[in-house]
């Protein structure tokens, strides 16, 4: 009996050992197939600085603190090397990628940078085009894994004792079906006394360009 318990307990052990190790690959495999939504948005005015796209004013910050903000570099390899937005001289949101260029919306007015004391240089705003259709989303993970140790998260001043990962989903369609989609992925902690505090570490982890329905696609770029 007492050798029973004994392989019980080592097995125990071993196991706990085994998924605060694996436990974010887990998290990042099940993620593949299925993230609960957290909040979704539509038809919403796009603001954009210049490193940063902010979808409408404070609607995802309802769910996420600063959760309505994609940065457009990530942590994978720098995409402004290799697409980008700009301001046409039609004053509308594009994006390029080499010689693709995908028409978002003309400008509509400005919005309140977040970074900024009220009413300080707002920036330009865009909207959907008669036809176009915007949605954006934030998803989590179905499953959180254990922090580091010795991680520590300066911005509350309390060491996290759970992460998950949490998608922000931009999707811009026009009347043709030309389409463009991005992914981005954050790390979010947990403590104690704060919660699911604001995104961490944040990674541009797929961008998709694709023309007129029935066409090829023209980019698809994913890191794992």
């Amino acid at each position: 009996m007492r050798r029973v318990l004994i392989r019980g307990g080592v097995a125990v052990v071993l196991l706990a050992g085994l998924w605060y190790f694996a436990s974010r690959w887990c998290a990042l495999a099940v993620d593949q197939f299925y993230t609960p939504r957290l909040a979704s948005l539509e038809a919403a005015p796009i603001g954009w600085n210049g490193t940063w796209l902010q979808i409408g004013i404070g609607f995802f910050d309802k769910v996420v603190p600063n959760g309505y903000r994609a940065d457009f570099t990530g942590m994978g390899p720098d995409y402004k090397s290799v697409a980008r937005f700009i301001v046409d001289a039609d004053e509308r949101l594009v994006f390029v990628k080499d010689d693709a260029r995908f028409v978002l919306g003309p400008r509509d007015g400005t919005l309140p940078d977040p970074t900024l004391p009220d009413g300080e240089k707002p920036m330009p705003a865009f909207a959907p085009a008669s036809g176009d259709t915007m949605s954006a989303a934030i998803d989590r993970s179905l499953l959180s894994w254990p922090a580091s140790l010795i991680q520590f998260n300066f911005m509350t001043g309390y060491a996290p004792s759970w992460q998950r990962n949490l998608y922000y989903r931009f999707s811009w369609t026009k009347p043709s079906g030309a389409r463009l989609d991005m992914l981005w992925r954050y790390r979010q902690d947990y403590d104690a006394v704060n919660g699911w505090t604001g995104m961490m570490l944040n990674d541009l982890i797929r961008i998709e360009l694709r023309p007129a329905t029935g066409s090829p696609a023209v980019w698809v770029e994913t890191v794992k």
